[in-house]
């Protein structure tokens, strides 16, 4: 099964990794291992010259900084560089923010989880087929209202996303009184959903959703360069935005609104700044611990209120928890990832749109930070075969030895490196990689669905059917080996 991701030479620049503790300084530290600072450089340059990333890193442990490390320009036009004190649009990230806000609410009695449109705004919802939906449902995207579109090229963000709007102006011409489907039944990612809440928040204490923020969360995080950005205010250290053309080249973004993005992803921060909201978590500067966790309890199996939930794969087998976001806006992408089993902390962000590379590397860095080898598979492997075919790449594998240790043999860098092969074409090679995977990983479906996949590319019907049964047996609710088996039975008959 593919896995999506979730969306030039240039300078680096670092400052000083052993910087003072950013948390609070009577808390007792937990016993943690030492990270590896070499291989997250390592890691970090080769993103910048092979991928060629420009932005900021942020890696601290314990609120401790690691890594804090800025790659490129910040104006292009001028030719400054990046640097890891300055401001970015973060986008989505802004999702974990208003939810963060609205718990802070709830626990001090202004709110509710099971408050409803029609009792928070009810000048706009009161009687429609909206009315019963929940501050819960908005938060977790199953409130199943109609949402903008979720594509820049659309239109809408050609036209209307250009204009300025009051929240519930904006709320009355554009997020009408209309279900897709019925409340709580499915899992909808939905921009609108947050823009309400932001509504909701301003209706219920008279106060804008900006002003709160400042109030509840960045005030107590002791976040100073942070805010909602807005069509007036100046922002202080903004690094531009940039998008690419076909070559890479950067050029302007489209140009929207800020307010369009509001409660949904409209806040701009530092790389510090969010270190210092991630710390503020723990401990009762927002919310109780107990409230903290209710917001971060899944609500469907990959969210929460808010946020993203997941985990990820370690070198000795276990699964590391993490709570996470991805945000775009025109000319930023951002990644926060934040791991409570050592108080680990990864922000990423770029001001040059890079989607899929982002959002990428926030997971690549929270494993290494936790043991992973930096080094990719597909390094050593693909030029093997490009330059003598499979059989170099088979040799190359299987004279790893000792060295094995130092590349990434996991599941899923395996199981992409296949895709990697299934997307250039080269069907023969990509069956050996899934098959040296299911090997290695014989209890994995996914492993079993990919090799199922590439079988079946190249006409082994059979061996694909053996597969795909194989992973429905190790995950009965895989819907992609139910429909691989039902189209293959029914072509042998």
């Amino acid at each position: 099964m593919r896995i999506a991701a979730i969306l030039t030479a240039v300078a680096g620049v670092m400052l000083a990794c052993a910087t003072p503790a950013m948390a609070e300084p009577n808390r007792a530290e937990p016993s943690i291992a030492e990270p590896n600072k070499a291989d997250l450089n390592e890691l970090l340059d080769k993103y910048a010259s092979d991928d060629g990333f420009n932005g900021t890193v942020l890696i601290a442990r314990n609120g401790k900084i690691i890594i804090r490390k800025s790659y490129g320009l910040a104006n292009v036009e001028l030719g400054v560089p990046n640097n890891p004190s300055l401001t970015y649009r973060v986008g989505s990230v802004t999702k974990p923010f208003t939810a963060t806000l609205t718990f802070a609410l709830i626990e001090k009695g202004q709110l509710r989880l099971d408050g409803t449109l029609g009792e928070y705004l009810p000048d706009l919802y009161a009687g429609t087929v909206v009315a019963d939906v929940t501050l819960a449902q908005l938060l977790s995207h199953i409130s199943g209202i109609t949402d903008v579109p979720q594509r820049f090229e659309d239109p809408f963000y050609q036209t209307t996303a250009r204009m300025t709007f009051e929240p519930k102006q904006y709320a009355k011409e554009w997020i009408k009184p209309e279900l897709v489907e019925q409340p709580g039944t499915r899992w909808r990612y939905n921009n609108n959903a947050f823009l309400l809440v932001g509504a909701i928040i301003s209706e219920v204490t008279g106060k804008s959703y900006a002003a709160n923020m400042q109030e509840h969360v960045f005030g107590p995080a002791g976040m100073t360069s942070s805010g909602v950005a807005n069509k007036d205010d100046v922002v202080p250290g903004l690094a531009n935005g940039y998008a690419r053309d076909e070559d890479e080249n950067p050029v302007k973004p489209l140009y929207m609104d800020p307010g369009v993005f509001y409660a949904a992803a409209g806040i701009y921060s530092t790389a510090e700044d969010m270190l210092r909201f991630d710390q503020a978590l723990y401990g009762n500067k927002i919310m109780s611990e107990a409230q903290r966790k209710l917001m971060h309890s899944p609500q469907v199996p990959f969210y929460a209120y808010g946020w993203g939930v997941g985990s990820y794969d370690l070198p000795d087998g276990s699964k590391l928890p993490v709570v996470e976001h991805t945000g775009s806006v025109p000319g930023y992408q951002s990644n926060y990832v934040h791991s409570e089993r050592n108080r680990d902390f990864v922000f990423v962000v770029s001001n040059y749109w890079q989607g899929s590379l982002v959002q990428g590397m926030g997971r690549d860095l929270m494993e290494v930070l936790n043991g992973k080898p930096p080094k990719k598979i597909a390094d050593l492997l693909l030029p093997a075969l490009e330059s003598d075919g499979l059989s170099a790449m088979i040799a190359a594998y299987e004279g790893l030895g000792e060295t094995a240790a130092d590349y990434d043999l996991g599941e899923s860098a395996m199981n992409k490196f296949g895709y990697t092969l299934v997307g250039d074409k080269n069907l023969a090679a990509a069956i050996t990689v899934f098959e040296w995977n299911v090997a290695a990983y014989p209890a994995s479906a996914n492993a079993h669905d990919s090799l199922g996949e590439a079988y079946r590319a190249t006409g082994r019907n059979a061996e694909a059917l053996a597969s795909y049964r194989r992973a429905l047996e190790l995950d009965p609710e895989s819907e992609s080996a139910k429909t691989n088996i039902a189209e293959l039975e029914a072509g042998s008959k």
